[in-house]
């Protein structure tokens, strides 16, 4: 199978963090293209409505930016965060139908591998086995997934960021993630942006209402002791 299903049963209306990765971490994203692949597919598999991808573009000739916009229907989860790395993804979601999760992500990973091998020409699993996923209390557990997800991307370019304690969010690091458009940071800093149909954040707690409230929590969730902060974000 070019992917694998998890057979246990998730509860509607609880929170979880899904995450895998390419097999034998291998890269699952080459190229700017296929980022915008998993995308439009975080958007447009998030529906209990079923939908060809392929028809869509190639027979209205339609784009990226369009996708976003469309009416998909009811959704089948609602996800508070996302974070796509070149051999991994994370997800934040909530499941909102029972057995949601489990659809989602097939029709998520089974669109993305059959996209991926067809366009890189290979066989065979993408990615590392079933999607892993972990039960995620309304607590501070919780809201520091949003900090951990969300900096992931700093592995890129400031390696061994996650050891240090920083009294104060650093400004490259800060530049750095404003422009890094594969994940959620940026609608939760205010940028205008179609992306942010992915998400529906009045399913989570409303954490970051406040103006600013987003980069404060990040500037209190640095300063915590490294050991602190991993434990508080993986549970």
């Amino acid at each position: 199978n070019i992917f694998m299903f998890r057979q246990d049963p998730f509860v509607t209306g609880e929170y979880y963090h899904i995450y895998n990765r390419g097999i034998d971490r291998r890269i699952i994203f080459k190229l700017e293209r296929d980022y915008q692949r998993f995308i439009m597919l975080l958007y447009l598999a998030n529906s209990q409505e079923s939908f060809r991808l392929d028809d869509f573009l190639n027979k209205s000739n339609k784009t990226f930016y369009d996708v976003l916009i469309l009416d998909r229907g009811e959704p089948l989860v609602s996800i508070g965060a996302w974070c796509l790395m070149t051999n991994h993804f994370h997800l934040l979601v909530k499941q909102e139908v029972n057995g949601g999760i489990t659809k989602f992500m097939k029709k998520l990973g089974t669109g993305y591998a059959m996209f991926f091998n067809i366009k890189y020409q290979r066989k065979g699993a993408l990615f590392g086995g079933l999607f892993k996923s972990k039960h995620i209390g309304e607590d501070l557990h919780l809201k520091h997934l949003f900090g951990y997800i969300h900096l992931n991307p700093l592995d890129i370019k400031f390696s061994g960021w996650e050891k240090f304690i920083e009294k104060k969010y650093p400004k490259d690091w800060k530049d750095f993630l404003e422009n890094y458009y594969y994940s959620s940071y940026q609608d939760y800093i205010g940028v205008n942006r179609r992306e942010g149909n992915i998400l529906n954040k009045n399913a989570f707690p409303g954490y970051f209402n406040e103006e600013d409230s987003f980069e404060d929590f990040i500037d209190d969730y640095l300063s915590f002791d490294p050991l602190a902060r991993t434990v508080l974000a993986r549970g």
